[in-house]
């Protein structure tokens, strides 16, 4: 039989340009597959604070977040709003959404006419004090169910707070035929903390460390995986969270999340909670909500390795509430008179070291506290006419904020004291 040359070559160069397209197409493939899987894509991310206490480590974790353009959710009750009005109302302002939240029962199977009478009596208690309309509602320990989600749809609040249920990636669920979303929080995986959320409580109750939890924030912001994607689903979220009590007044706890914050500047990018919730990862019927309701913080299980008094505390408990600054007014303006005008709250170090220094001066000296009812529009005036303080920070970040003749001095220490006494002996 006479071999065909020419139809032999054709056939192997027919099946070599099919091997290589399939190989082209293959790694193109492939390359779209790493790219969905996250790639170098930034996580998207907004914080959590919860606080029941007091707004001294409030305080300082919002100035810190501010400072480095990160947004958040306060999860408080209307009982320590409406105790703390005068700073819970400024928080808007920088970037913290009020989020409704009951801290008596959680709302895991609450009858419906208890849910929807608590979740009225929070709505207006908070908005009477911040006059801004509550868009997301919750209870301890993040528990919510479908009668919650029934509740908001009717109430028109757009978000519902739940917790984890797909390890540290924070999922958006949305039920077919309601508008509410659902945001599951991030939730810690590994075995010794499990089912407790991404939280600084979670660990410190349970004998873990900041090293423990900063192991697990390096990880929660890493790309998905296919595999993930296809098991929690395909948006990379995270939703850090902190009892501020201990995020933003433990020294060891708030030297930790300032260097999460720092260090992860080309990982994460915290948006507002619009943006968070944009694109659910699931639209589900309601019987197939995954609702997570492991709370794992019975007392047998609450065992700090240092009680929380032994702590070393952040040593700035005189930071400002109230951090924005004015634009000011033309160069010249700005001048105190001959007298020493000083706003505090009276509490923190530095606080209490100008207190002492004015008694040992004879000068003029007037004092404002920040629960009289003029404090923040005397501040906010003088704010505005200096435009920017010397000292500690040039943002009027920390009280106490010293003005003198034409000068304006924010927080206290050795050489503002200096800088004081060479202003009045002028």
């Amino acid at each position: 039989m006479k071999i065909n040359i020419k139809l032999i070559f054709l056939i192997v160069f027919s099946v070599f340009l099919a091997v290589s397209l399939i190989g082209f197409c293959s790694l193109k493939l492939g390359k779209i597959k790493s790219e969905a899987g996250g790639g170098t894509e930034k996580a998207k991310g907004i914080m959590i604070l919860i606080e029941y206490k007091d707004t001294i480590g409030l305080s300082n974790f919002v100035n810190e977040m501010y400072e480095r353009g990160i947004r958040g959710l306060l999860q408080v009750n209307p009982e320590f709003v409406e105790a703390n009005c005068d700073v819970v109302k400024q928080l808007p302002k920088y970037n913290i959404e009020i989020m409704a939240s009951n801290d008596g029962a959680p709302f895991w199977d609450m009858p419906y006419e208890q849910q929807k009478a608590r979740i009225i009596e929070m709505k207006e208690k908070i908005e009477a004090c911040t006059g801004v309309p509550v868009r997301a509602i919750g209870s301890r320990y993040m528990a919510s169910d479908m009668t919650t989600i029934k509740v908001a749809e009717e109430l028109g609040i757009p978000y519902v707070i739940a917790r984890g249920t797909t390890d540290s990636k924070a999922t958006v669920y949305q039920i077919e035929g309601y508008h509410a979303k659902i945001l599951s929080v991030s939730n810690i995986p590994k075995v010794q903390y499990k089912y407790g959320s991404l939280c600084d409580y979670s660990y410190y109750e349970r004998s873990g460390t900041p090293d423990d939890m900063m192991g697990e924030l390096m990880r929660s912001v890493e790309p998905l995986t296919p595999k993930e994607q296809a098991r929690y689903g395909s948006y990379l979220r995270v939703t850090p969270v902190s009892h501020t009590n201990i995020g933003g007044y433990l020294k060891p706890w708030m030297d930790m999340w300032l260097e999460f914050w720092d260090t992860t500047k080309d990982k994460i990018e915290w948006v507002n909670l619009d943006e968070f919730m944009k694109d659910a990862d699931w639209v589900l019927p309601d019987w197939q909500l995954p609702i997570n309701k492991n709370a794992p913080y019975t007392p047998e299980k609450i065992r700090p390795l240092v009680p929380y008094e032994e702590v070393e505390k952040v040593q700035n408990p005189c930071k400002v509430e109230d951090v924005s600054v004015t634009e000011s007014n033309e160069e010249g303006q700005a001048d105190a008179g001959n007298k020493i005008m000083m706003f505090h709250n009276g509490a923190g170090p530095m606080c209490l070291e100008a207190l002492d220094f004015v008694k040992t001066i004879d000068y003029p000296a007037e004092q404002f506290l920040d629960y009289e009812e003029s404090f923040a529009d005397k501040l906010d005036k003088l704010r505005t006419e200096f435009g920017q303080s010397e000292g500690v920070s040039e943002s009027f970040g920390y009280y106490p904020i010293i003005f003198i003749k034409d000068r304006a001095f924010s927080g206290f220490n050795e050489e503002i004291k200096n800088e004081i006494i060479k202003e009045i002996a002028k």
